[in-house]
């Protein structure tokens, strides 16, 4: 019997892990539903900056992929899922070096969609708040 989370329900999600940039950063979906999604991340010293901790570019990233891959759920498979605009909150330090994020679609539109995405760290305290607002777009041609 299959999960009923399985990240390989949604195709997009797939895609969306085979991208260079999120390969070589090795992050994955690790459980998916429709309209949520849920990224695992484990910092490296490739991941780090200037001062030995996790880059906050990257916590954008995993938030706004999270998010990306919530609405990717509920999204038609032919239409895109672009970023329009999005915004983050450090709420506390990363203990340990694995980050989980939860993310959900507030709101599909026809156009517009609105999702949120909360990080945790490895003993499960909220270290980070994002939202994002996302275009959806026909197929290219």
């Amino acid at each position: 019997m299959t999960s009923p989370n399985r990240i390989d329900r949604y195709p997009a999600l797939l895609a969306m892990q085979a991208v260079p940039l999120f390969s070589h950063l090795d992050f994955h979906f690790t459980e998916a539903g429709d309209g949520w999604a849920e990224i695992v991340f484990e910092a490296t010293p490739k991941t780090h900056n200037v001062y030995g901790i996790l880059h906050g570019g990257v916590w954008l990233m995993l938030a706004d992929a999270a998010m990306g891959g919530a609405l990717a759920t509920v999204a038609e498979p032919d239409e895109r899922v672009i970023t329009a605009q999005s915004e983050f909150r450090w709420l506390r330090a990363l203990k340990g070096d694995s980050i989980r994020v939860c993310a959900r679609v507030l709101r599909r539109g026809r156009t517009l969609s609105h999702c949120v995405a909360d990080l945790y760290d490895d003993v499960g305290e909220t270290v980070g708040l994002g939202t994002g607002t996302y275009v959806i777009l026909p197929p290219a041609d």
